[in-house]
């Protein structure tokens, strides 16, 4: 009786693992993926001329809208502006009355009288020509976001002299999504559209929501796919290359 006993339990046992068995065998894996990073958009900003930074209004990771105010370039420029001489009329009158008195008075000789004339004649006709005058003016470019998003400084500070067309800045974009690699013997499951649920590294108790944007023919790397968040992520501080998990619902 208790043989008896001993095979009906060892019976049910088989039974309950090999139901085990069976149903983890039948039930599909989850198809999920760790080569998987979070990306966006990611907007130069240029000096549009040459000069120095007057201000730097942002600081590194600090987050802006389209629009807001990044920095001014204070640019110097030389200017050629003519400039009227005095009227040396009135002292000109004076010097040949004095010239005059002297060789009347027998202090100077006719040939230096002459000569200092002469002289007079030709420096006030110098006096009289208009001067070119160098006026340096200053003119300052205000520099604007060109999107929403994160600025990324680039190792620049107020003060500092640049050329045209530097850098300055970039600003990566708000909107982030995934760029993901899955096995390519999961091809058949990766559908576009699919919801997937998204963990990110640098937040492990929280799960994202997420949809199959695109998929790409499959490279050495894996299947290249593009998901797009579910939710609002503005608030949280993702980065570009920041490492996440994807597993397809």
């Amino acid at each position: 009786m208790s043989n008896k006993k001993t095979i009906i339990v060892i019976s049910a046992l088989l039974l309950i693992f090999g139901g085990i068995i069976l149903f983890n065998h039948k039930r599909p894996l989850a198809v999920e993926t760790l080569n998987a990073y979070i990306s966006s958009d990611s907007v130069s900003i240029q000096a549009e001329n040459s000069g120095k930074i007057k201000t730097l209004a942002v600081k590194q990771s600090d987050k802006v809208q389209k629009g807001q105010i990044i920095a001014e370039i204070e640019t110097s420029k030389s200017v050629v502006k003519p400039v009227e001489p005095k009227n040396s009329h009135q002292a000109a009158e004076k010097d040949y009355e004095n010239a005059a008195i002297m060789y009347k008075d027998g202090i100077i000789s006719q040939e230096q009288y002459d000569n200092y004339i002469k002289n007079l004649k030709e420096n006030q006709k110098q006096a009289e020509q208009p001067v070119n005058k160098i006026v340096y003016t200053s003119e300052v470019t205000k520099i604007y976001a060109p999107i929403d998003g994160t600025i990324v400084l680039n190792n620049l500070k107020t003060g500092d002299t640049i050329a045209k067309e530097t850098i300055l800045a970039k600003v990566n974009s708000s909107h982030k999504e995934i760029n993901a690699y899955f096995s390519a013997s999961d091809e058949d499951k990766i559908v576009t559209g699919k919801d997937v649920n998204i963990t990110v590294i640098k937040y492990p108790k929280k799960t994202f929501s997420g949809k199959i944007n695109s998929v790409s023919k499959p490279e050495n790397k894996g299947i290249p796919v593009k998901i797009t968040f579910d939710q609002d992520t503005s608030n949280f501080d993702f980065q570009n290359g920041d490492s996440v998990i994807v597993k397809i619902k």
